[in-house]
């Protein structure tokens, strides 16, 4: 009976490792725009079409955590829905400082330069809508509590 014949070391190595094929730049760059356009269809989308991709946190006690998620469980909406309406939708109260009304006069210029740029309020992009919405929500309030004179 003859021995097997044994391959040599270099044959193995060889055989163990395939060729790869190796990309030009803008190959890789077209890989890479494909991974990301993928990853970026794989995020939610809400009803305006807006990626919903940022995480809001915050830290509360144990105890009104409990009372958050009760009252999240009797609304019958999810912690999402239920968070971004009690966040957005909300009645706050500001207290007129110095640095309240600077920060209402500098968005107040420029929503000016927006609107001066636009033919009309309904050209205004929808954060700018809100934006003055409310500041002027914000102005109401502080002529509504200023002593009279």
């Amino acid at each position: 009976m003859k021995a097997p014949k044994f391959p040599s070391y270099k044959e193995v190595v060889e055989k163990k490792k395939p060729q790869a094929e190796r990309l030009t730049k803008a190959q890789w760059k077209a890989l890479e725009e494909n991974k990301n356009e993928i990853r970026k269809e794989q995020h939610k989308e809400s009803d305006k079409n807006r990626i919903l991709s940022t995480t809001i946190a915050f830290r509360v006690s144990e105890e009104d955590r409990e009372k958050i998620f009760a009252k999240i469980a009797l609304s019958g909406l999810s912690r999402q829905e239920y968070m971004t309406k009690a966040i957005l939708e909300a009645p706050i109260q500001v207290a007129a400082t110095q640095n309240v009304i600077a920060k209402c006069r500098s968005s107040l210029q420029s929503i000016h330069e927006e609107l001066c740029r636009l033919s009309s309020y309904k050209d205004l992009s929808e954060a700018k809508q809100s934006e003055l919405e409310t500041i002027l929500e914000i102005i109401k309030a502080a002529i509504k509590n200023a002593p009279s004179t």
